[in-house]
């Protein structure tokens, strides 16, 4: 257990999340117990479960018949297709795999029904466009997003978590629902539930420094099959394989004054606190940490925290600083697929580059020739963002008519895959204002290509963008969805203006 003092702070709330007696402590992070755990589980569980055995008994009916996996092109739906290969895999049952961005009518229209089709991560909520195509063919949907009301379909095994119960949002993730599936497959398929919580954290359903709902469940059949740990620890991006410095720079939200993207800053600050850089000649990662330094750290950024947060969001910092962590206990300890954040942010990577097979692939278990692949588009990722960046920051930012919303034009500088990549890491700028939304926009032949993105203490707040621009899509001919604090939509160009009116007028409600 890591006890921190929290700092008095005139902002602070008299009864803030994650604070007893003037401590933040890991355990209150962690407040769904294991009990809690198990009601859960009983009160969503049941139905959900039977529905993913009706999914597996049809999966072992078409064993020896045409079977395609399509899923969604980004982390999750990698390893939600990844889960349900490699249960195939495991049974000797022959498939193809595919990935799509999003089912908008004139892709389904390119798809081919097999004798079963299996869609992972997608499809719920472009429902009617997919049963238009596939209706009177055997078809399985695992999806966490919200479910589109559509008309009867007896072929369809469609297993959603808002239809049990669970909030799809936070709660289970696609390739959790993916995973519940090869479990009834086969209970030795349990040791797959580590790649589920790679899927949630890569949809960042672990958005309140721990996870939620069924994901527990998950992560405790990970824990239980030895293959995954998960405890309390400083939420920084690559503990495993980065120097203490440049994980604690790349931390901007919530922004930390004179730590995000300072490397002097982070480097006075470690010196500051006695925290030593190097060790044998080498840099210290923050898995290298005593418990004495993380205290030590996760106060001082927490104090900081505190000083450039709104009044209304300062109780939800401790838990954007110190947090639940999980480490994939097969993999090298000096691996970047080590820790889940870092596994999902590689398998991320590969789909933006619209190469989600190598993703795909690792995902399963390669860990050469696909891998290497893997590592070199990592890299070609950071520099073509680093220069969509620059791009961004010379042309800069406009704002909304009421000013809740903030938006660039990167057409000729970005392709529509790495947009919403670097509104996320432009939130973390000075450049804008990370307490308001942020959309890039890229056009393609007479077609926007949206992508939206919030930090995390908008959603904390209440924030959900998925709901707000399929609304605002929809009323203006287009198509969107995604995920509270990720999402995308595809509208006519001359119909940006107007999207963009309706999409903050439904954000201002909601925050209102």
């Amino acid at each position: 257990m890591i006890l921190i003092r929290l700092p008095k702070c005139s902002k602070r709330p008299k009864k803030p999340r994650c604070i007893h007696d003037e401590y933040a402590t890991v355990h209150l992070l962690i407040s769904y117990t294991f009990n809690l755990n198990k009601i859960v589980h009983r009160l969503t569980g049941d139905f959900m479960l039977t529905v993913a055995r009706k999914a597996a008994e049809l999966i072992k009916k078409h064993r020896n018949d045409s079977i395609e996996i399509i899923s969604h092109m980004d982390a999750d739906g990698v390893c939600a297709a990844a889960v349900i290969s490699k249960a195939l895999d495991r049974s000797d049952i022959k498939h193809h795999t595919r990935f799509v961005r999003m089912l908008y009518q004139e892709v389904v229209e390119e798809l081919n029904p097999a004798d079963l089709t299996i869609f992972t991560d997608i499809g719920s909520s472009q429902l009617q466009n997919v049963r238009n195509k596939f209706f009177g063919h055997d078809v399985i949907i695992a999806d966490h997003h919200d479910p589109e009301r559509t008309d009867g379909w007896p072929e369809l095994v469609h297993l959603n978590a808002h239809q049990h119960g669970l909030d799809g949002v936070q709660e289970i993730s696609g390739a959790g629902m993916a995973y519940l599936i090869t479990r009834e497959l086969d209970q030795a398929n349990q040791d797959l539930s580590a790649l589920a919580i790679v899927g949630a954290i890569g949809d960042i359903q672990n958005a309140w420094g721990k996870l939620l709902g069924y994901n527990r469940q998950i992560a405790k059949d990970g824990i239980d099959s030895k293959v995954l740990e998960q405890k309390i620890d400083l939420m920084l991006y690559g503990r495993h394989t980065r120097p203490i410095f440049k994980t604690l720079e790349s931390l901007t939200d919530p922004p930390i004054p004179g730590v995000s993207n300072s490397t002097p800053g982070c480097i006075s600050l470690l010196k500051d606190l006695d925290i030593p850089l190097k060790k044998d000649g080498g840099w210290r990662r923050p898995v290298d940490l005593t418990d004495a330094e993380k205290r030590r750290l996760a106060t001082e950024l927490i104090t900081r925290a505190y000083t450039n947060v709104p009044k209304e969001l300062v109780q939800y910092v401790p838990g954007l600083i110190i947090g639940e962590a999980h480490t994939l206990l097969k993999e090298d300890n000096r691996s970047i697929l080590r820790d889940a954040d870092g596994f999902s942010t590689c398998i991320n990577s590969t789909a933006r580059h619209e190469q989600p097979l190598i993703g795909f692939e690792v995902a399963k278990g390669d860990r050469g020739t696909y891998h290497r692949a893997m590592l070199n588009l990592l890299r070609y990722h950071r520099r073509s963002i680093a220069q969509g960046m620059e791009s961004i920051e010379q042309s800069g930012l406009e704002r909304g008519p009421k000013g809740y919303l903030q938006y660039f034009d990167a057409t000729g500088a970005l392709k529509d895959t790495f947009v919403g990549t670097v509104a996320s890491l432009i939130l973390g700028t000075q450049l804008c204002d990370q307490y308001k939304p942020i959309v890039g926009i890229v056009r393609v032949q007479g077609t926007a290509k949206i992508s939206a993105r919030c930090s995390r203490l908008l959603f904390l707040k209440g924030l959900d963008l998925a709901r707000a621009i399929r609304v605002a899509a929809t009323a203006v001919g287009g198509e969107g969805g995604g995920h509270a604090v990720a999402c995308g939509a595809q509208v006519e160009e001359n119909k940006i203006p107007e999207f963009l009116q309706k999409f903050e007028n439904l954000i201002i409600s909601q925050l209102s």
